[in-house]
């Protein structure tokens, strides 16, 4: 796939995304990270995720509130990023402003609010080695300045059949695996399953999910083989546009256009705008207003 483009969630990230929107496996998801939590219930936890909004380009993969008293931000990372740090600081910004409207709160009141405690993880199911247990914006954006601010995040990275999480890490490395052998198709798909359930990994949930997990799967090997295409079609679009509109607008239009043609969504074209010419999100979505009926 050409640099920078990819599509917005991949497979296993997906897979994660479904996996945990199912009530008993966050709760056993927190019950991981928290073993202490003995009486909690799945009633005492709800999603309070960002949703992928146009006007902030802001999501991620998922927030949890246990009890109006923590929030987990649990990010699935197989591409290793430190930039992770500075995107978390964002949710938690966004997460605290919704919560806050939610409840409504008043920000300028004289009596200190009450806010849920953050706790911050990335799951990470990549290859890379020299990534460390704790990361922090004090230690690896500053050179541990003794700043006001900083941000420690978990990472999470261990195979172990005796948790939700460890099991999901697993399923990944278990896929990587098969892709490596039968590429992005609908067996590497069929025999991770097939691979984890004989070995217990994810068991109940594959064996509940078998089908809709095959399908999400294929339907994201599929959309990066369309991305793929996409890249090429776009540099192809937008040096003929170059030719009359001058090449920088041309190529964006060609982006605009490529999204179009191939079924991409407004975000992927806005993201890509964004990455590939170094346009602020203003003048990206602009730019989108102005193409994309066109």
């Amino acid at each position: 796939m050409p640099d920078g483009v990819q599509t917005k969630r991949g497979a296993k990230n997906t897979i994660f995304l479904d996996l945990f929107s199912i009530p008993k496996y966050r709760l056993e998801m927190v019950r991981t990270l928290h073993p202490e939590m003995t009486d909690l219930e799945e009633d005492d936890i709800k999603t309070v995720t960002l949703n992928p909004v146009i006007l902030n380009g802001q999501y991620n993969d998922l927030a949890l509130l246990v009890r109006d008293k923590l929030i987990i931000f649990a990010e699935a990372q197989s591409t290793w990023s430190i930039n992770i740090l500075v995107r978390i600081l964002l949710y938690l910004a966004g997460t605290y402003q919704e919560y806050i409207t939610v409840k409504d709160l008043n920000v300028y009141s004289s009596k200190k609010l009450a806010i849920p405690e953050p706790e911050f993880y990335v799951i990470y199911t990549g290859s890379r080695k020299a990534v460390k247990d704790i990361i922090s914006l004090r230690e690896d954006f500053w050179d541990n300045v003794n700043l006001p601010l900083d941000l420690r995040v978990k990472v999470i990275r261990s195979e172990d059949k005796g948790d939700i999480i460890g099991q999901y890490i697993i399923f990944a490395h278990v896929l990587d695996s098969q892709i490596k052998i039968h590429g992005r198709t609908k067996l590497a798909a069929e025999n991770t399953i097939r691979i984890c359930q004989d070995s217990g990994v994810l068991k109940e949930y594959l064996d509940g999910r078998r089908k809709e997990v095959v399908d999400i799967m294929v339907m994201l090997f599929d959309q990066d083989y369309a991305m793929g295409v996409y890249g090429r079609e776009r540099e192809r679009i937008g040096e003929k546009r170059g030719e009359k509109r001058g090449v920088k607008q041309g190529k964006i239009q060609g982006v605009v256009e490529a999204c179009r043609k191939l079924g991409a969504t407004v975000d992927d074209a806005l993201r890509m705008i964004m990455e590939d010419f170094g346009l602020s999100q203003e003048a990206a979505l602009r730019q989108i207003r102005e193409l994309w009926g066109n």
